[in-house]
């Protein structure tokens, strides 16, 4: 509708224009004025709902957020892809399809440029339509090239400066700062580089679409011309001709112009649907079920089923992917191949980097849960957590912890899975962590438990000392 109203106002807008050649003022001027109102309420419509539109998607993406923080981030993947800016982008493609089709469908003023200025002006548009087709190709094609680099070299140095300011601390006993200001330096200034280079590939695309719709207008004007001075025209075809013109190239111009932002929307709709984790909920009696399952990490298939009151252990070396099948297990990162079921009520994982919240130590307890304070502390005392540090459940925890040793982390982390009631628990070589009396403590808790199924990896020093199964894990 957008295209074709505008077309109709091309010719009502030559009509206009012919008229007032001709001294039909009062009418020429109404035609005028209604063509402009009609253009203006069309674009002021268009805007809105291009607007709207993409103000909802962006609402509809936000809201799935959470599923994308499902899986844990490797140590150089922190960016997350920028799903903000990703959410932004992905939110422009209502606009960009309208755009799309409001360029394909003003090629129908190929059909008018015919009636107005004949055969050789519809000769001249096509001419030059079938030049810019690869022209915006290869400038689509190097922007797409550039701003690939550029995303990766900008997540990069988000990741890498998060890391160095992470072990900071560290760097500077070694008096090694200068190392890490050095590096990100190296990193920006590559950034910077490749910034400059996606604006010029963009001022070039630009400059092509400039040019063509340029010299498209100025040879359609020379035909007409050449019509009207030999007589073969009149006032009024000449002048739908080459605004008709005028209209098709502004269509394909702003499509053209837009073949960068619309490489970024389809990254960001990939990005947004590759890091989203379909959790597949079993209605089984079954907690956990794997069949022929391949992680990144191994290439031999694990056959397992966790049922109420497993004892399974994992073992093997470490770095052999006990992690990381774990992490499969309870939907956290993708098969290679094979099968991955749970169930869908409470499952709890611990491992020694497991993170606390800053807050109150109830609050990092209970997550939200209407918990009584007698059950709590009662939890915390099965697992040795006693003392001024734990008696007072209104004490604020640090950010992640701080403060905390590893082996209570560890202990408060496991407290808080099963004040969550979970019905398996996945332990992450956490033995280690743990001294002996610890470790007698939490195995007399998991012990109690009967019905909680409990899955450990560990390399040696196992909480579990019975188990009923044994999967080895290596290459």
């Amino acid at each position: 509708m957008n295209a074709l109203i505008s077309l109709a106002g091309v010719m009502l807008l030559a009509l206009a224009i012919d008229r007032l050649a001709r001294r039909h003022f009062p009418s020429a001027l109404a035609m005028l004025m209604g063509v402009l109102v009609v253009r203006g309420l069309l674009a002021t419509a268009v805007s809105s709902w291009g607007e709207h539109a993409g103000a909802v998607l962006a609402g509809q993406w936000r809201a799935t957020l959470p599923t994308h923080f499902v899986r844990p981030q490797r140590e150089r993947d922190r960016s997350r892809g920028d799903l903000a800016l990703a959410i932004d982008r992905a939110s422009l493609e209502p606009a960009l399809d309208l755009l799309a089709t409001s360029a394909a469908v003003s090629l129908v003023g190929l059909v008018v440029v015919l009636w107005a200025a004949g055969w050789l002006g519809l000769v001249v548009n096509v001419g030059l339509l079938a030049i810019a087709v690869p022209l915006y190709q290869r400038a689509g094609r190097r922007s797409e090239a550039v701003a690939v680099e550029y995303d990766r070299r900008r997540a990069l140095l988000e990741s890498r400066q998060l890391e160095l300011l992470h072990r900071t601390t560290e760097l500077r006993a070694l008096g090694a700062v200068g190392y890490g200001a050095d590096e990100i330096a190296a990193i920006s200034d590559s950034e910077h580089v490749i910034a400059l280079r996606a604006i010029r590939v963009a001022l070039e695309s630009s400059l092509v679409t400039e040019f063509l719709s340029g010299v498209s207008i100025g040879l359609v004007a020379m035909v007409v011309g050449f019509g009207l001075l030999g007589g073969r025209l009149s006032l009024d075809h000449a002048l739908v001709g080459v605004l008709a013109t005028s209209e098709i190239f502004i269509n394909v111009r702003r499509y053209g112009t837009e073949f960068h932002r619309r490489d970024d929307s389809v990254r960001a709709l990939v990005t947004l649907g590759a890091v989203t984790i379909p959790v597949r909920v079993v209605t089984t009696e079954q907690l956990l079920e794997v069949r022929g399952l391949v992680t990144e990490a191994g290439a031999r298939p694990v056959d397992l089923v966790v049922g109420a009151g497993a004892r399974i252990l994992v073992s093997g070396p470490s770095g052999c992917g006990k992690t990381t099948l774990l992490q499969t297990m309870i939907g956290w990162r993708h098969p290679l191949r094979g099968e991955v079921r749970r169930t869908a009520r409470p499952v709890g994982y611990v491992a020694v980097d497991s993170t606390l919240l800053s807050g109150s130590l109830r609050d990092n307890l209970t997550v939200g849960a209407g918990l009584a304070d007698v059950d709590v502390l009662s939890r915390l005392s099965s697992l040795g957590l006693v003392g001024p540090r734990f008696e007072d459940l209104d004490t604020v925890l640090l950010a992640d912890g701080k403060g905390i040793s590893t082996g209570e982390r560890v202990r408060l982390v496991i407290a808080r899975a099963l004040l969550a009631d979970v019905t398996v628990v996945l332990l992450d070589d956490v033995g280690g962590a743990l001294d002996g009396a610890a470790r007698v403590l939490v195995r007399a808790v998991l012990d109690s438990m009967v019905d909680l199924a409990v899955v450990e990896a560990s390399v040696d020093s196992p909480v579990l000392t019975e188990f009923a199964l044994r999967i080895e894990v290596g290459p």
